[in-house]
């Protein structure tokens, strides 16, 4: 019990060393951003449902102390959002759900709460989904000016993953439903594949089957077929759907492709200090991210891992 009550003060304690970190420094908010759903979970996971919803609710009481007003709670709904995402992924596991479906599942939950979040705000605000919508963009591409300028890149011309900070700032006008959809649904996936490291680490759980098992549904080729055609319809709306439509798929094959990278790093039995530093590099350039997930894609026919091979009877 006392172990117990130990392990949640440090996941406690955890979330506010990310919170004031974010809340200091820009860049840093970037580092805990990705990995706020990661004390949720593993609380979740180790304790149970009910400890991690109670994680959830003393960050947001301490984060209101921290500053007692409603401006707090507006400014960091992203912020709370992503706990829920740790207290979604772990209670939907602890269920029985297998890690994919509660991935998607939890996705699809926060974009829907993002999506009545944003209708809300425009209601009390006085504006239209419209307007507010602009509003969010503006705020989106500030917020990444003033990343960059902390980082010490004043410069528009200054290049992010080989992008330039005018091209990101059109990408976000036209394509946030899919770079929020995308964000969340990358972040959940980092935690989790952390997250079961830590479990076998601390040895709070069996090791469970890797993620290099992923595989997306065969049929879901179709959907990514008639987003690209849609991409030639003379109506601009309709390419805007289809482009964010894509850009969520990706993401799909974008883990799948992952997945063979490692289990060739498994088969071939790279150094973790190797894989380590790989991984991170995937990262940094938008090819990358396109090829790798290009690579799960053509996975379908060419069955890298051999999943799909017929068992000898």
């Amino acid at each position: 019990m006392v172990r117990n009550a130990g392990i949640w003060c440090l996941c406690l304690g955890t979330l506010l060393l990310f919170f004031i970190g974010g809340r200091l420094n820009p860049i840093v908010s970037l580092f805990t951003v990705s990995l706020t759903p990661l004390p949720v979970y593993l609380a979740g996971r180790r304790l149970g449902s009910p400890a991690a919803f109670l994680l959830v609710l003393a960050a947001f009481l301490l984060m209101v102390f921290w500053q007692p007003d409603l401006e707090i709670v507006t400014k960091n709904l992203g912020f709370v959002e992503l706990l829920l995402l740790g207290v979604l992924l772990s209670t939907l596991e602890s269920r029985g759900w297998s890690t994919d479906r509660a991935m998607i599942i939890s996705v699809a939950g926060l974009t829907l709460l993002s999506v009545i979040l944003l209708a809300g705000q425009a209601y009390f605000a006085g504006m239209t989904l419209k307007e507010m919508y602009s509003q969010k963009t503006g705020e989106l591409t500030e917020m990444l000016t003033t990343v960059l300028a902390g980082a010490g890149d004043q410069s528009t011309g200054v290049k992010v993953m080989g992008v330039t900070l005018e091209e990101i700032k059109k990408l976000i006008r036209s394509m946030l439903p899919a770079l929020v959809i995308t964000n969340t649904g990358l972040v959940a996936w980092i935690n989790i594949i952390l997250a079961r490291q830590l479990l076998v680490l601390f040895k709070w759980r069996e090791p469970e089957p890797p993620l290099c098992y992923w595989s997306t549904p065969e049929w879901l080729i179709f959907p990514v077929l008639g987003a690209g055609f849609l991409l030639l319809a003379p109506v601009t709306m309709v390419r805007l759907v289809s482009m964010n439509l894509l850009a969520v798929l990706a993401l799909l094959y974008f883990f799948q492709g992952m997945a063979v990278i490692a289990s060739w790093f498994q088969r071939f039995r790279v150094p973790l200090f190797v894989r380590c530093l790989g991984y991170p590099l995937m990262f940094l350039q938008p090819f990358f991210l396109l090829a790798i997930a290009t690579l799960g894609l053509s996975d379908i026919w060419l069955d890298y891992r051999k999943l799909h091979q017929p068992k000898d009877a």
